[in-house]
């Protein structure tokens, strides 16, 4: 695998995809046993319930809106342009700007176990590095050794230094 400019990325669709499922399981599911049992059954006690498992469904869906990574760009030989990414007309969270490529220090891949395959065998992510108040980048999410193939790449490609970090989950 050679990385070419310009190198267009998306690592949104696994955030994109859990919040799929979220937004399944409080429509497709809470809400019409909901609907059956006030309208239905006419009982307050399993409404009730149903209810608050529906609250904590949102809480949940909330807290991987907040805090999952995941961005879309363009990576050229001088500057990274990051694109927002949406789901249902809901913007994701990240960064949403042209950064030029003196702003980031290196190119990381970090080790992680949480798999991003059928296999389990654990994964990788390849980020950009930022220096100075710019933000990191999530390029990719990769299978082992996939992400140093790409990471040693992206850094000869575009110029910072690479390097390699644990992901400390």
């Amino acid at each position: 695998m050679t990385v070419s400019l310009p190198y267009h990325f998306d690592s949104s669709a696994v955030v994109r995809v859990i919040l799929r499922g979220v937004g399944a399981l409080l429509v497709l599911a809470i809400l019409p046993a909901l609907l059956y049992v006030l309208l239905g059954r006419r009982d307050g006690v399993t409404a009730l319930q149903l209810l608050l498992i529906a609250v904590l469904v949102a809480w949940f869906g909330r807290l991987f809106y907040k805090h999952l990574e995941g961005s879309r760009g363009v990576i050229t030989a001088d500057a990274i342009d990051l694109e927002p990414t949406s789901l249902y007309g809901i913007r994701l969270t990240g960064p949403v700007r042209r950064f030029a490529i003196e702003q980031f220090e290196a190119v990381r891949v970090e080790r992680t176990s949480v798999p991003f395959d059928v296999q389990g065998t654990g994964g990788e992510l390849v980020r950009l590095v930022g220096k100075h108040g710019t933000p990191n980048v999530l390029i990719a999410r990769t299978t082992p050794n996939a992400g140093k193939i790409l990471g040693r790449e992206l850094a000869a490609a575009v110029g910072p230094h690479y390097e390699e970090a644990n992901a400390g989950w």
